[in-house]
């Protein structure tokens, strides 16, 4: 078995390193690549969301007839080897293109922390597997509802996922170049997704896939384990394209004002939350982020208790902000602007706290619970920060 693994490990480094072209654009300044580090929470490194879509989605290649990946005699290893499992094949490829980040065990820690966090009163809304083992019982949740209201959408096929998240021609084209990079006969680097540039002049949009500045899918580490529990790629795909929106949509509208209490900030967290119950369920969307990404973070109280209490108006107001069944059900454009109306109609929707960064949480959370469930909240004022 040891022998089989290392044979299978030089196959990847040798696939590695096979010449490839990738259509891309000089970048027009100098960029900050995006840096793996490690999070505070699960004490894990965290992995750029676009690297983990691509090894799950590789994984998935591997054992499937109709993708080219298929057929390479690396691909037949990993068939023929049952120990090979979704999780120590995501460690093996991370450790050969992060090795000083990865390590054997990272997937087993990154499942145990991602339970941890879960509220013990809130632990049979979402069931984790123990490892690797049993799907999550949320996805079945909203999967067979009347006409005329959102059930789960099941994955079908690239081009229904591309339709049904209704992408853009620049989401479409990052989709299709991730996509085939993990589907044909050769393993992805770095260097093949590195120096891609995501641009969409719709949304002053004009950014490196894997870069600090305002990355386009950000990072990851506690959602990985979705992965393991039968979540499959495309469900992944799902979140990172809604936090992708969720970042570049608020700043377009909210330039600068996307954090540190302010509107924008608040229009953020409707927006993806939103997006989230509509793409997942709602179970998943207060799991991601009322649980993980929230402990990811190292938000003073008065952000974590403002983003905890706009993520509820989010899925509260779903219905509204979502629009009409038939003519908008598809169209998450249409409900970025509900939003932003909302959010700007501050006298009818909107509750304002004079809080600060120096309060303590008791403090917040005690003026929060007099505040109603239904109107956003922002702390913050000024319009130059």
């Amino acid at each position: 078995m040891k022998y089989l693994l290392c044979f299978l490990f030089c196959l990847f480094c040798f696939a590695g390193c096979k010449s490839r072209q990738v259509l891309v654009e000089s970048l027009p300044v100098q960029q900050t690549p995006l840096q793996v580090r490690t999070d505070s929470v699960s004490g894990c490194p965290v992995f750029p969301a676009p690297v983990i879509y691509l090894l799950a989605r590789e994984y998935e290649s591997i054992h499937d007839s109709t993708r080219l990946k298929y057929y390479t005699d690396a691909a037949a290893l990993v068939r023929k080897d049952s120990a090979c499992t979704l999780p120590r094949y995501m460690e093996m490829r991370l450790s050969e293109l992060y090795p000083a980040y990865s390590y054997k065990g990272l997937m087993r820690k990154l499942g145990k922390v991602s339970r941890r966090v879960i509220p013990r009163k809130e632990s049979d809304v979402v069931k984790l597997p123990s490892f690797a083992s049993d799907s999550f019982v949320a996805l079945q949740d909203d999967a067979s509802k009347p006409a005329g209201q959102d059930a789960f959408h099941p994955f079908v096929s690239d081009a229904d996922e591309m339709q049904f998240l209704d992408m853009t021609d620049a989401e479409r084209e990052v989709y299709v170049l991730l996509n085939r990079l993990a589907d044909d006969s050769t393993f992805f680097t770095l260097s093949d997704i590195d120096t891609v540039v995501v641009r969409d002049s719709n949304w002053n949009l004009n950014k490196p896939l894997l870069s600090d500045s305002i990355p386009f899918f950000l990072q990851e580490s506690l959602t990985v384990p979705f992965l393991f529990a039968g979540a499959g790629s495309y469900m992944f795909y799902r979140i990172m394209q809604s936090k992708a929106r969720a970042e570049y949509v608020s700043n377009y509208y909210y330039p600068g004002q996307t954090k540190d209490g302010h509107r924008g900030d608040a229009y953020k967290h409707l927006f993806i939350n939103v997006m989230l119950k509509r793409y997942t369920t709602e179970a998943l969307a207060w799991l991601i982020m009322d649980v993980y990404w929230e402990n990811q973070g190292s938000n003073a109280p008065c952000d974590m208790v403002m983003d905890l209490h706009n993520n509820h108006v989010g899925r509260s107001r779903y219905r509204q902000f979502r629009g009409d069944f038939w003519r908008d059900r598809y169209d998450w454009q249409a409900w970025s602007e509900n939003i932003r109306l909302f959010v700007e109609d501050t006298t009818r929707n909107a509750t304002y706290q004079s809080w600060n960064k120096r309060l303590p949480l008791f403090f917040i959370q005690q003026e929060e619970e007099k505040t109603d469930p239904q109107l956003y909240l922002y702390w913050n004022k000024n319009e130059n920060p």
